[in-house]
């Protein structure tokens, strides 16, 4: 609040931005440190929460994981002042490190709803070994699993490290391991999965997958876990799922499933 009680205005910038290369393997909340110091570097008039530790009021999407690319992630960024939208791009491109970019940005209403509400689907492009199997093959292996009622996969979290679960860091998953710590959960990936479409096989022998999948407090689903079961189905190997050996994903941007409907 200014003085007498006056709200002060703020400006709230919804950025797009890229994070491809390297960057790819920097954490979300090593992202957020970041970006929060990229953003005061280049002296963008930042608005600060109140208290006594104020801190930079900035909102981000739905986290992407690590190893993936993001081709359209989001952040919202308030301002005490307003600064155009390709003055704020350019200032950011401009310190930002080789592999995050700013696309582009727009002023949104301050008062709308949060950054992470506004989006419950992602959308995912994955590149995988063909193993010698043609078009055909891979694309009955979707429908295959798309009619599945449950794919049940599991997930670890905690441990030593604070690592994810088994797809994530490419071993087993259901063999019930763990460790001290280590918090075990079954999920079902199915209600997860909302779009799984073989596309193409690649030039330099991949097969290139598209999934969209939930995001939300009910679940996320996870691209790994996807081609995992896919692969896993391909094979006959039921749903014991691994991440595939050489896979690419990115994640190709973020919408709304419900406002796709109406």
């Amino acid at each position: 609040m200014t003085a007498g009680n006056v709200p002060a205005t703020r400006w709230r910038l919804r950025v797009c931005y890229t994070k491809t290369g390297r960057p790819r393997f920097i954490s979300h909340l090593d992202f957020i440190r970041l970006f929060e110091r990229t953003a005061r570097r280049v002296g963008l008039p930042l608005s600060y929460s109140e208290g006594f530790s104020p801190a930079p009021r900035i909102a981000y999407g739905w986290p992407l994981p690590v190893g993936l690319s993001g081709m359209a992630e989001y952040v919202d960024v308030e301002l005490s002042s307003r600064v155009t939208p390709e003055e704020v791009v350019a200032r950011l491109n401009r310190a930002l490190p080789e592999g995050i970019q700013a696309r582009d940005a727009r002023y949104i209403s301050p008062h709308g709803p949060s950054l992470m509400s506004e989006f419950d689907t992602g959308s995912y492009v994955a590149h995988l070994p063909a193993a010698g199997r043609d078009l055909e093959e891979w694309r009955a292996a979707a429908t295959r699993l798309l009619s599945r009622p449950k794919l049940e996969v599991t997930r670890e979290r905690g441990g030593p490290a604070g690592r994810g679960g088994p797809a994530e860091r490419g071993g087993p998953a259901g063999r019930g391991g763990g460790g001290p710590g280590v918090q075990v959960k079954v999920v079902d990936a199915r209600p997860l999965i909302r779009r799984l479409e073989v596309k193409e096989l690649s030039p330099d022998g991949r097969v290139v997958v598209l999934m969209e999948l939930a995001l939300g407090d009910k679940g996320a689903g996870r691209p790994d876990e996807v081609a995992g079961l896919l692969v896993a189905e391909l094979a006959g190997e039921g749903v014991s799922v691994t991440r595939p050996e050489g896979m690419m994903v990115a994640r190709l941007g973020l919408r709304r499933e419900s406002a796709a409907r109406t």
